[in-house]
């Protein structure tokens, strides 16, 4: 498996590769880790939920600041005020510098034994039937390898992109305006841990944006707004493409402190420039994610604008969705469709993370009836992938239609008991890990013959999936246990579980190993769910 480019997308995917054994090379065109530029600041909760899997989210907590909400400013009014800690959410929303993200990713990539090549860059690539022939430069010369698959993780101007001729419409998509960025510390009034936009306004349009993200530190916030006026005087005899650019001289700090005079408080001041920047902001979509044995991810596949933070988090989920596929299909036991479902789930994310990213992007636009609703949809907390060809569901006639469908995020529950441990469980501890978990629930009304039949498919399934999914039986604290029964057992004791899967009866949902329901059956049918385990495995 050969990754191209070791941003936190291509870093994400290379650790789930890892971490299920699949051999795998990580190269990177830059000579040297990325410095102290924050770039992306957000990270979603939806991310947190995938770094707990992957070992990392003690270390990304203890690195970052928890943000508290959201303040909008439009002509020196306050219009807006959003608080970002709701209790249903398992994480809030953690402000953590780039450079730090790829650092954390970085050193767990390392626990697993791998290691980033730097200074390779891709030149070229040819496919066949069998795989994939990559023509690497470094400073050693020129190299041909040759892998099963490839990935482009390369960023916003990606040569695997590139090479695959994908149609891009990211320069129709560029906004007129320059953008600078800072790393600044800042002296005012305002509640600490909010993100502030502050915009301004003239017969209804916009004609001025800053927005500052709190950062680690006493008053210490990444800056963004609008190019100073020498900048745009240049940029307009210029083809200035979409991301950071180094063609003008950085920003000083002056020029940031003539931003916040006109549009934050009175009496704001700025200091301790740490580094400032020039960015063109862009959006656009690549028609194709698969091509072949190559694939793209993350700004390789999708560009947005920074509203939202969503870039960033977007990579992060498509090499979440991707990792596990591809190492199925490295080892042999991926159903036929299982690697377009990369194309048919991702995509249509990465369309709706655009459009709402873009939409956004230089307006006050908040539904202040439905907050909480729009914070949710921006943690990527309510994207599914109902209707895709690679999620299914069987219900009976009469089995109500409640509960998280096929293709949503599995939510979390809490207060499960197992014999023999001493503290209650979360769900996520027995979901955790690189395989599929098939979990069958019963309650009063299961007979013995239904959680008798539980043990005979799982072992069925067990085959059918060359032993990569975990079965337990979900059991409501009334529900009676036949003597011998060869599941793990897992007690419902505060009927959360029922709850929060509108559970009754018999039924059963097949968690994939990113978080999303794969399938689910009520009452269990054997022959739909084994039916839906031979489209995956194979």
């Amino acid at each position: 498996m050969l990754v191209v480019g070791a941003g936190p997308t291509g870093l994400t995917l290379a650790i789930e590769l890892a971490r299920r054994g699949v051999a795998c090379r990580l190269v990177d065109r830059s000579t040297e880790p990325p410095g102290q530029a924050d770039k992306a600041i957000g990270v979603h909760c939806r991310t947190m939920e995938i770094w707990e899997d992957q070992g990392i989210v003690q270390e990304a907590m203890d690195a970052g600041i928890w943000l508290n909400g959201q303040i909008v400013v439009v002509n020196g009014h306050q219009t807006h005020r959003v608080e970002w800690d709701l209790p249903e959410l398992p994480y809030a929303h953690l402000g953590l510098p780039q450079y730090e993200t790829e650092r954390i990713l970085t050193n767990r990539f390392a626990a697993l034994g791998g290691t980033i090549e730097r200074g390779v860059e891709l030149r070229g690539l040819t496919q066949d039937a069998a795989g994939v022939t990559a023509r690497l430069s470094a400073a050693d010369g020129e190299t041909t390898v040759r892998a099963k698959y490839l990935v482009g993780s390369d960023g916003a101007h990606s040569t695997v992109r590139k090479e695959l001729n994908l149609a891009f419409n990211a320069g129709a998509g560029r906004f007129p305006q320059l953008f600078m960025l800072a790393d600044v510390e800042v002296d005012w009034s305002l509640p600490e841990g909010y993100l502030l936009r502050f915009l301004h306004e003239t017969d209804g349009k916009m004609d001025g944006m800053l927005v500052c993200v709190p950062l680690r530190g006493q008053g210490r916030y990444r800056i963004a707004t609008m190019a100073p006026p020498r900048i745009m005087a240049e940029a307009a005899r210029t083809d200035v493409p979409p991301g950071f650019t180094k063609e003008y001289e950085p920003p000083t700090l002056a020029e940031f402190q003539a931003a916040l005079d006109g549009l934050a408080p009175p009496g704001t001041t700025a200091r301790n420039l740490r580094w400032s920047s020039i960015f063109r902001i862009s959006h656009g979509i690549v028609d194709r994610y698969r091509v072949g044995r190559v694939f793209v991810a993350g700004d390789a596949a999708h560009l947005h604008p920074p509203a939202g933070g969503q870039g960033m988090n977007t990579g992060i989920q498509d090499a979440y969705n991707l990792g596990w596929k591809l190492a199925l299909a490295a080892g042999g036991h991926a159903g036929p469709g299982l690697l377009d479902s990369y194309e048919a789930e991702r995509r249509p994310a990465g369309e709706s993370v655009m459009g709402r990213a873009v939409r956004v992007a230089f307006t006050d636009e908040m539904d202040n009836e439905d907050e909480k609703a729009q914070f949710l949809d921006e943690m990527q907390m309510t994207l599914t992938y109902r209707g895709t060809p690679l999620v299914g569901e069987a219900l009976g006639w009469d089995a109500p239609d409640r509960g998280p469908a096929a293709g949503d995020r599995a939510p979390d529950v809490h207060g499960l008991a197992r014999r023999g441990v001493g503290h209650r469980l979360r769900l996520f501890e027995l979901i955790q890990g690189s395989g599929h978990t098939l979990l069958f629930y019963g309650d009063a009304s299961s007979t013995e013959e239904d959680l008798r039949g539980y043990e005979k498919i799982a072992a069925a399934i067990r085959r059918q999936a060359a032993g990569l999914i975990n079965v337990y039986a979900v059991l409501d604290p009334d529900a009676v246990a036949p003597a011998g029964l060869d599941l793990p057992v897992i007690r419902d004791t505060e009927r959360d579980y029922r709850s929060v899967y509108a559970t009754t009866g018999p039924c059963a949902h097949l968690i994939r190993p990113d978080g999303h329901i794969g399938f689910r059956s009520r009452p269990v049918l054997a022959g739909a769910l084994e039916d839906h385990i031979r489209a995956v495995f194979g």
